[in-house]
């Protein structure tokens, strides 16, 4: 028996630039990091099973965990290989219709900027000393509303060059958001998380609803900074950046929605258990 533990990750700027389809011609760029909840993949006898901390289908990249968590399983290959096949089957698997920072940050853990070009992946950690006290400004919520990225991504992709500038832009952020933490700016961090979310609404009507601007208007009302929806759109955890102060205010009024504590994690995919 194997068991590997693989984590779920959050993005937080850039998403959308690491598909294919446009960092091979422009560039993109993502910052994000895997977080301290998981799934599991247990090989036994021949047979699969596999379990997840959080809900599939949320926006956590629940799908990368699991084809990382597989081909850690079966390989002993470096991190950074274990990502690399997971983005070819991946991208096989969908026709192109998925990024690529999923399977990095899943696979390799921490917390990175991520350049994407025809040249490959370019991997920029970023420093722990200012991560860990952005732990305290974020508070990640399940909407409970899920979606499936299938019905959502094509479209996007098909619209990319009509919105080439939003792309740009969005690609923009992460050197941006860096900076910024560098600079302890946390507050401007979410005022440019607001921003991104702002941005990429402008993609497509199908990247929000109704009841997720609901949820998003009520936090910013509350005292959130900024926020955005992760994932593709349409559902799924919503993550918003809030002073310490004003955080029970902002729990207090999305009371409907579950929040989810979290850290950001170093480990990445490993196996945790072999007999």
């Amino acid at each position: 028996m194997k068991i590997s533990r693989s984590p779920h990750r959050v993005s937080l700027l850039g998403g959308g630039t690491d598909y294919e389809s446009w960092f091979l011609t422009h560039g993109g760029a993502i910052l994000g990091g895997s977080i301290n909840h998981y799934v599991y993949v247990c090989m036994h006898d021949g047979k699969i099973t596999h379990f997840s901390d959080l809900p599939t289908k949320s926006g956590l990249a629940s799908s990368s965990a699991y084809t990382v968590g597989l081909l850690r399983a079966c390989s002993d290959a470096s991190q950074m290989e274990i990502a690399r096949m997971a983005i070819t089957l991946e991208v096989e698997k969908t026709g192109g219709n998925v990024g690529w920072q999923d399977q990095v940050l899943c696979s390799l853990g921490g917390f990175h900027h991520l350049k994407f070009s025809e040249q490959g992946i370019r991997d920029i950690p970023v420093s722990q000393e200012v991560v860990r006290p952005l732990e305290d400004y974020l508070m990640l919520f399940d909407t409970h509303q899920y979606r499936v990225n299938g019905n959502i991504i094509p479209a996007q992709l098909k619209e990319m060059e009509q919105h080439a500038e939003l792309y740009e832009r969005m690609a923009e952020m992460p050197q941006e958001g860096v900076s910024l933490l560098e600079a302890q700016d946390y507050c401007g961090f979410g005022e440019l998380l607001h921003e991104a979310w702002e941005t990429k609404r402008q993609l497509s009507k199908t990247i929000s609803t109704q009841m997720i601007d609901d949820i998003y208007a009520g936090a910013r009302h509350a005292g959130a900074i900024g926020g955005k929806l992760l994932g593709g759109g349409g559902g799924g955890f919503i993550i918003f950046l809030v002073e310490p102060e004003k955080q029970e205010a902002v729990k207090k009024i999305l009371g409907d929605l579950t929040h989810v504590p979290f850290h950001f994690e170093n480990e990445g995919s490993r196996v945790i258990y072999r007999d």
